[in-house]
């Protein structure tokens, strides 16, 4: 007997109609993981041995290899599929470094995809390079190619005030104008408040809940990392959650319709609330560089602000406190080399000889 659906692959029954044996398979046959199997081996069935379509088909099967989590394992497969695509058929021992390098500087030039969305530039072509190397030392791994061809690439090399310094880090000025705009009881106000007393990335501020709270502080797992963080409710914060109609959600913020928010859908909610409030420069990511900006103008050290950006690298650190104020920061720094001289007995004593 076969199995016939619009939609799903067709089957034979092995077990006679009427059989607990018989509607366990019934049941298989429509379910979301049959298709998947069914369409895995359609896609091993059309892939050339060896090819490039080959190659990414092995590699996805794994989503860790991508990244630790589906955000980031969504956006190194978009990467690679793109990087693919037309490219399918070809043998990936056939792919040299010269190849490599013509993609990576066609990746280099900025243009506008069918969408109108920016694509390309330093930082792109800078990521692509990196997952290709990750992606062709898989090749490696299986005994496709002797040497990774874009180990033997050029590094993608920046030019000066070519370096994108990245989302606009909002400014103390902003953050008052933002509130004077929209009050303690709006969602925006709340929206505003998460984003910078959590420090924490869009994904993971926007699902915060009551149930997210253990004895007065947050308790999360950062969706991006998978680090369990406490940090504590700051006042401005507390007063913003309060001041809220109370509501059954299990987020703090919810769309109008009472759902809670998608990742994009917040930023584009976000972003026209910026706009309203009279500073288009200033978006959701920001207010996340705004909070390690006010820690690097207290001095605060990096393990502190890894403690609740949960920044793993010194070097991401630095990206994010880039706009800290430099005068401000010269000058604690010049006042305490002048304090420790005039504390220090020989170098006094230097200075009144001279």
């Amino acid at each position: 007997m076969r199995f016939r659906r619009k939609g799903y692959p067709p089957r034979y029954f092995t077990a006679p109609l009427g059989t607990e044996a018989f509607r366990q398979e019934y049941h298989w046959f429509n379910s979301a993981e049959a298709i998947a199997e069914a369409r895995e081996a359609a896609a091993a069935a059309r892939c050339i041995p060896g090819s490039i379509g080959d190659l990414l088909r092995r590699y996805l099967a794994v989503p860790e290899r991508l990244g630790p989590s589906e955000v980031t394992q969504a956006k190194v497969r978009n990467i690679l599929e793109r990087f693919c695509e037309g490219r399918e058929d070809r043998p990936v021992k056939g792919i040299s470094f010269e190849h490599i390098d013509a993609i990576i500087a066609k990746a280099r030039i900025k243009t506008v995809d069918a969408k109108g969305r920016k694509v390309g530039g330093v930082e792109a072509a800078r990521k692509l390079r990196k997952e290709l190397r990750r992606f062709f030392a898989f090749a490696r791994k299986l005994g496709w190619i002797a040497v990774n061809p874009v180990d033997d690439s050029q590094p993608v090399k920046v030019a000066p005030g070519e370096r994108s310094t990245g989302f606009y880090t909002w400014t103390e000025d902003d953050i008052m104008a933002y509130r004077a705009h929209w009050p303690l009881g709006t969602k925006q106000r709340l929206a505003m408040e998460l984003m910078l007393w959590t420090d924490q990335r869009k994904v993971d501020a926007i699902h915060l809940g009551r149930q997210h709270v253990r004895n007065g502080k947050f308790q999360l797992r950062q969706s991006k990392t998978g680090k369990l963080l406490t940090l504590p409710i700051a006042p401005p914060l507390a007063a913003a959650i309060d001041a809220m109609p109370e509501t059954d959600a299990l987020c703090f913020l919810i769309t109008e319709w009472g759902r809670p928010f998608s990742v994009k859908g917040f930023g584009g909610w976000f972003r026209e609330q910026c706009d309203a409030a009279g500073l288009p420069q200033c978006t959701a990511h920001g207010l996340r560089k705004a909070t390690m900006r006010r820690m690097a103008e207290l001095e605060m050290p990096n393990k502190t602000m890894k403690s609740v950006s949960g920044h793993s690298k010194d070097d991401e650190v630095a990206r994010y406190t880039e706009a800290a104020n430099q005068e401000r920061l010269a000058d604690g720094a010049i006042k305490r080399l002048v304090e420790w001289e005039m504390s220090n007995p020989v170098s006094r004593l230097d200075a009144n000889e001279a």
